[in-house]
């Protein structure tokens, strides 16, 4: 017990001497400040999330505002060649546009296409012009060496029944034999090959003549309309050769 009180008071001044020679003072002024640490951020739940800012859309190829030309100023010509050169030309940026159908022999077709055409929805009008009408389909019989070749033909031709036959006079080239015209191609072609089946060469071609002819220029309700020329053909033993075509510039408004 003593020896346990001995060691016990020896500890005692080996501290005091350690405290007293060894350890460092550090004054109050001297000591650094206090540092508090930061708090640990709060868990958010994805709903309290802000939402991301949405990014500036880029501007590609932007188109200027078309330029308006001040009052009492003239447009520029469009440059020749060009797609606005050719819808000014052609109407081609009109909504809507005008046919001319014909040629008419006679008034009475004229008319009678006159009307079809309104019964159907356009607005015709008529108008008359000078030019070439085609009249049919001719069967002929060409090419005789001389006058009295014709003549002999023709004697062949009436004594196997061919009765609608005549030796043209005058005519270039001379020497023709003309068999008849026929508005249908069927009924040509037919005498046609009557006349090859007796021994002879026959031709068939257009024929036509000049003078007064009428047209009918339909002015169409809506783009892309459409003519049915059949609505022209009155009956089967009828039968016209029409064309379609642009109106002229006068009949457009």
């Amino acid at each position: 017990m003593r020896t346990l009180c001995l060691l016990l008071i020896l500890g005692n001044v080996l501290f005091l001497s350690w405290s007293q020679l060894l350890d460092v003072h550090v004054k109050d002024m001297d000591r650094g400040g206090m540092v508090v640490a930061a708090p640990a951020p709060r868990i958010m739940l994805a709903r309290e999330m802000p939402a991301p800012a949405e990014p500036e859309p880029a501007v590609i190829n932007a188109v200027q505002p078309p330029r308006v030309a001040p009052l009492g100023t003239t447009a520029p010509e469009p440059e020749p060649g060009s797609a606005a050169a050719t819808a000014a030309a052609t109407g081609a940026g009109d909504s809507l546009s005008c046919t001319s159908v014909g040629p008419f022999a006679d008034l009475a077709d004229a008319a009678q296409a006159q009307a079809a055409l309104k019964a159907a929805g356009f607005m015709p009008r008529q108008r008359l012009e000078q030019g070439e009408l085609w009249i049919g389909y001719w069967v002929s019989v060409q090419n005789f060496d001389s006058r009295q070749a014709a003549e002999a033909a023709l004697k062949t031709l009436l004594d196997n029944g061919v009765s609608d036959v005549y030796l043209m006079p005058g005519s270039d080239p001379a020497n023709v034999l003309s068999l008849g015209v026929f508005s249908d191609y069927q009924r040509a072609q037919r005498r046609a090959e009557e006349i090859r089946a007796l021994g002879f060469k026959p031709q068939m071609e257009d024929r036509k003549r000049t003078g007064s002819m009428y047209w009918i220029d339909a002015q169409l309700t809506q783009p892309g309309q459409k003519i049915d020329t059949s609505i022209f053909q009155v009956g089967p033993g009828k039968i016209m050769r029409l064309e379609l075509r642009a109106c002229p510039p006068a009949a457009h408004g």
